[in-house]
């Protein structure tokens, strides 16, 4: 479909929509599909009055009015940190769809446990297997029933599936590792408390708020991998209006391939996003910016938070090494692709825990998130 082609009033808010999501501004392209949403849905009621706000047909336009509260759904939950309406936007695309798809249904699913934490597995578990209805081969569905029922204590259930995933290609095999990983760190936490699926905004608000006693006392708030600002505009949202942040990023995408990603990839043109508020950004390498910013700080300053989206062993492992000695007990940090990818023990992990024992840091995790690849570590010795 060529939506450049479109001309009504509910498609060019759909096609906005679509552009501020890719650009990084969830609220704005929310607020272009609610739109779109809201005039698809009065076409379908009333072709007569409202014929004029899209081009396409009837059918068609059920189609996209799904797509568009498919769309709703994963910024509520990612996003706008609202996985209570996740699941009823969720549910509003299933319904709404003449041809329903999986991914709908493993939403609600998601959206649930992102909501409740562990009080409605069985739920939960009924959406996934709605899923794997229309899609029996879809891997994701299989590895989220197969979690939920560990976490029951329905060891049958979950192990047939692990076995069938650990034989599996790695980008599913790594799922089941990472699960090992994550449920031996969280064995402690009781199953109703244990939110295993929380979206990207939902992550950043537990880190912010967990380093908001350091940022008050004038500790850094850094992020390293800006891109098109997405999750800055997230930490914005949270953060007190006087907060600072620093933003690292050389603009130009990733400087060496990871995994099946070129070199490249995430490149904005070599542009920084527009930001509004007290943004500053340091263009260039961490290796070579991280020094000279630090250089200009006071010589008490120290790390109160950063989010570290950058995906390498070696770019981590850079940022890590600049901040040695700026890290204290307390300071809050995000790894972006931390587990539940093929070579998670290789990137971010490998570098995490190998900064550890070279400087001698202890930590804890407050959070992890099989859905957004998410860990929260807090130091205790520094």
């Amino acid at each position: 479909m060529a939506w450049n082609t479109l001309i009504g009033q509910a498609d060019r808010a759909f096609r906005l929509g679509i552009q501020l999501e890719k650009n990084g501004q969830p609220r704005k392209a929310s607020a272009s599909f609610h739109e779109a949403a809201t005039l698809y849905q009065c076409y379908l009621d009333s072709e007569s009055e409202f014929g004029h706000v899209t081009s396409l047909s009837q059918e068609d336009s059920q189609a996209i009015l799904a797509y568009a509260c498919m769309r709703l759904a994963f910024l509520n939950l990612d996003a706008l940190g609202d996985p209570k309406a996740a699941a009823r936007l969720y549910k509003e695309a299933s319904a709404i769809d003449p041809f329903p798809s999986a991914e709908s249904f493993d939403g609600i699913g998601q959206a649930l446990e992102a909501a409740f934490g562990g009080q409605h597995l069985e739920d939960a578990i009924e959406q996934y297997r709605k899923a794997l209805e229309l899609a029996p081969e879809r891997q994701e569905s299989q590895f989220h029933v197969a979690v939920a029922s560990d976490r029951l204590q329905q060891s049958d259930q979950s192990e047939e599936i692990f076995e069938r995933l650990r034989r599996d290609e790695s980008k599913w095999s790594c799922l089941v590792d990472s699960w090992g990983y994550v449920r031996w760190h969280t064995r402690k936490i009781p199953n109703d408390s244990l939110y295993l699926y929380r979206g990207t905004r939902d992550i950043m608000e537990v880190a912010l708020n967990a380093a908001l006693p350091l940022i008050e006392q004038g500790g850094l708030v850094c992020e390293f991998g800006v891109g098109s600002g997405r999750s800055l505009r997230m930490a914005q949202d949270i953060l007190p209006l006087d907060a600072r942040i620093h933003g690292f990023d050389t603009f130009t995408g990733l400087p060496q391939a990871w995994g099946t990603e070129p070199i490249g990839t995430y490149s904005t043109g070599g542009v920084a996003p527009n930001m509004e508020g007290k943004v500053t950004f340091h263009r260039g390498l961490f290796r070579d910016t991280i020094g000279p910013f630090l250089k200009e700080q006071e010589e008490s300053t120290f790390l109160a938070y950063a989010n570290v989206d950058c995906q390498l062993y070696s770019s981590t492992l850079d940022i890590l090494e600049g901040f040695h000695g700026y890290i204290v007990p307390g300071t809050i940090l995000i790894f972006d692709e931390y587990i539940c990818h093929p070579s998670w023990r290789y990137d971010e992990f490998r570098a995490w825990r190998e900064c550890c024992k070279r400087f001698g840091w202890k930590y804890e995790y407050l959070a992890f998130s099989l859905s957004t690849k998410q860990a929260v570590v807090r130091l205790t010795t520094a």
